[in-house]
């Protein structure tokens, strides 16, 4: 018998019969948060070590996982490694399009190659960045700029966004953007045109929970837990862990969030 692993849960799955497919994208070239290339490692980590179980249902058993591994991004071009993300993306939808797929990153320009392919009505975007230049330092694919370009696709949602200049606060407006605090999210009634897409960037938590390369927010974890409560999405990509040690503080509260999600699938 072999007493060996290659992923988070006691079997790995066919793509083909899968209900959630679980894909890492560790690039990281246009962020400060260089440690977020470590993303993927840190999460599978945090998920293999803690119990399978929440609100008594153990998700594994109900959920048939496929870890697809790491994709194997391109260094320092966020034009081949998009290509590579979507290319991806597309077979995994050929072979199965109705699996849940989580991305787990990796920097924040990652999600628009998933969007671009996934095309949802409504993005959420959880995040203490608005993320909405047009570019930044020249770079028009940035990890500041995905949600600019990300806004002409489909319909944003932000919440508990702190920190935004003015360019941003324009296109706010102009591509009528809707920005929620967290308590206002939690008490408006919000109808969310369907498809969903959630883009959750750990740095929408206080410092104290989290490694993250621009500690702006302040988010509790029971406020993004409550949220989640609220959204029903069909795809999932967390971004921006950036601790570089294991046990990951990070990771662990990135799977608790996956936990959440899929107990809604």
């Amino acid at each position: 018998m072999f007493y060996t692993s290659n992923t988070f849960v006691s079997y790995n799955y066919p793509l083909g019969e899968a209900d959630v497919v679980f894909l890492g994208i560790p690039f990281a070239s246009t962020s400060i948060s260089k440690n977020s290339i470590y993303g993927p490692l840190m999460v599978r980590e945090a998920l293999k070590l803690t119990e399978d179980f929440i609100d008594d249902v153990n998700l594994f058993e109900k959920l048939k996982v496929c870890d697809l591994g790491d994709l194997e991004v391109v260094p320092g071009s966020y034009e081949l490694t998009a290509k590579r993300i979507k290319e991806t993306l597309q077979d995994i939808m050929n072979e199965n399009k109705r699996a849940f797929p989580i991305f787990v990153g990796g920097e924040h320009s990652i999600t628009l190659p998933i969007v671009e392919t996934l095309r949802p009505r409504t993005i959420i975007q959880l995040d203490a960045h608005a993320d909405l230049r047009k570019d930044y330092l020249e770079n028009r694919y940035s990890h500041q700029a995905w949600a600019y370009h990300a806004s002409g696709l489909s319909k944003i949602i932000q919440v508990g966004v702190q920190s935004w200049n003015k360019e941003e606060a324009e296109i706010i407006k102009e591509r009528n953007i809707e920005c929620f605090s967290i308590d206002d999210f939690l008490k408006r009634e919000i109808k969310l045109e369907k498809p969903v897409h959630l883009t959750i960037d750990m740095d929408v938590f206080d410092p104290s929970y989290v490694e993250t390369g621009l500690p702006e927010g302040s988010a509790k974890p029971e406020e993004i837990m409550a949220v989640l409560e609220k959204i029903n999405c069909l795809s999932l990509d967390i971004v921006e862990i950036a601790d570089d040690r294991l046990p990951s503080k990070t990771g662990f509260l990135a799977a608790r969030i996956i936990k959440n999600v899929l107990k809604r699938v």
